[in-house]
């Protein structure tokens, strides 16, 4: 898998195991009902054992991962009610986020987010969907980071999280209609613009993909199948 790889050699390589895979989880890098194993995830680090089990009982505690038979772990398959819940503080959350950074976006910033558009549909042209999944992230962190509300934004990570995995079940479909990236688009056109409330309404039309994972998640329960 290229969304982690091996870490460089320092006095807390579990830290940096823990860095890494959460990262992954928030992008989306894994499906819900994926199995990670430490001798997996140990192997692919060019770490120990510990590290990698350190950082798996971590992110486990924080219900990112859950424990099955075994003590084996597994991305979590979220029920309908917790999906709608963490889209809703979600959303709540973001949009004082888009509202603190909108006056301190600059020149750099909206160039990484016109890079960042040009680069997802690339991606999407190519099907590499776990890279579209990425640069759909990175979008929206480019305008939080631009907040300064470290608080705030470390909150919304733990959100993405518990909610990336989810992410994945907007493909291949959405590379189809490219509704995700028509939104973005728009928002920088109103990011640009100077437009406040125009940005903040293509960003809560975002929020109709929540339909699609809790219809996609049903599919998968009744097939019996989860990855």
């Amino acid at each position: 898998m290229d969304d982690i790889s091996a870490v460089e050699r320092g006095d807390s390589l579990s830290q940096q195991v823990y860095d890494q895979l959460r990262l992954a989880l928030i992008r989306g890098a894994y499906r819900p009902g994926e199995q990670l194993t430490i001798r997996m995830l140990a192997k692919q680090m060019n770490v120990s054992p510990t590290p990698a089990r350190e950082a798996l009982n971590r992110l486990a505690a924080e219900g990112a991962l859950e424990f099955g038979a075994n003590r084996s772990l597994w991305v979590p398959v979220l029920e309908e009610k917790r999906i709608r819940e963490l889209y809703a503080i979600r959303a709540a959350l973001e949009e004082q986020l888009v509202r603190a950074a909108f006056a301190r976006l600059g020149d750099a910033q909206l160039q990484a987010l016109e890079d960042c558009l040009a680069a997802r549909e690339a991606a999407l042209d190519e099907q590499r969907f776990r890279q579209a999944l990425e640069l759909n992230m990175e979008f929206s962190f480019i305008i939080f980071r631009a907040a300064d509300l470290p608080i705030t934004l470390r909150i919304i990570e733990g959100i993405w999280l518990l909610a990336g995995p989810t992410m994945n079940l907007f493909y291949p479909e959405l590379a189809v209609d490219r509704l995700g990236i028509e939104l973005h688009k728009q928002q920088l056109e109103a990011i640009r613009a100077g437009e406040l409330e125009r940005c903040l309404h293509y960003m809560r039309k975002e929020d109709a993909g929540v339909e699609v994972i809790v219809q996609k998640l049903a599919a998968l329960a009744l097939d019996g199948k989860t990855a």
